[in-house]
């Protein structure tokens, strides 16, 4: 045991030391790169993602219904079996890609705002993916009602998404279950600690700590934390 603490503390050692030695060579390079360059194609990224997404999304949730229709057309209880589970993955990729078309909107929308775009007719292709969101968004309701036959609202809550994951059957809230609490442990254990390292790089290549980003990463963690405990009070009272 004293070995594997010993060798774990050589380890760490190491890693800080690459962390700290990676982060002024990437200064020097940072340094070269012009913001003027970055977020014009960045923002052009955002807006080539957020166009696909969109196409997957409608997609796939006009697939979801099509297979769903199949599904109740269906005599064969092996042909029914796979026309549902192909309904309710189109269902789920569709719901994937519109999330996925809101953070492109998002982010091109943050990135406007930057005093670099004095265009002010750029503003149009955030404008654009802002409709399409809103026009995907709507589908998906729609599609959950017509695949699920479980209406959720425009803006729903917390407590309607649980009562939704109530609908579900048995073996597929289990797998829900399951997938939410591994990203829920990866966020915890291994994504948030990893940006603790990233703000650590930038800070040593900006020369400035990045105040604002460790502290919504400060809340962000300790809201995940400290959200463990009604679970502990609901389950071992």
């Amino acid at each position: 045991m004293n070995n594997n603490r010993r060798w774990l503390r050589v380890v760490m050692c190491m890693l800080s030391a690459f962390v700290v030695a990676f982060a002024y060579t990437l200064r020097g390079i940072v340094e070269q790169i012009q913001m003027e360059q970055v977020l014009p194609t960045i923002y052009g990224i955002a807006l080539v993602i957020g166009g696909l997404s969109f196409v997957l999304a409608m997609y796939y949730l006009g697939k979801s219904r099509e297979v769903y229709t199949l599904y109740q057309r269906a005599t064969e209880e092996e042909d029914s079996n796979q026309t549902y589970v192909r309904a309710y993955r189109y269902l789920d990729y569709g719901s994937v890609s519109s999330n996925v078309l809101m953070i492109a909107m998002m982010t091109s929308g943050i990135i406007l705002i930057s005093p670099i775009f004095k265009n002010t007719l750029l503003i149009l292709p955030t404008l654009i993916l802002l409709c399409l969101y809103i026009i995907v968004a709507n589908y998906l309701l729609r599609t959950i009602f017509i695949v699920r036959h479980y209406k959720l609202s425009a803006y729903y809550t917390p407590k309607d998404i649980l009562t939704y994951l109530n609908s579900y059957d048995e073996g597929e809230k289990q797998a829900e279950m399951e997938s939410a609490f591994l990203t829920l442990f990866r966020l915890d254990q291994i994504l948030l600690p990893a940006l603790y390292i990233l703000l650590i790089v930038l800070s040593v290549i900006l020369r400035e700590i990045q105040v604002v980003a460790l502290v919504l990463l400060i809340i962000i963690h300790l809201y995940i934390t400290i959200a463990q405990l009604r679970k502990t009070k609901r389950y071992f009272k």
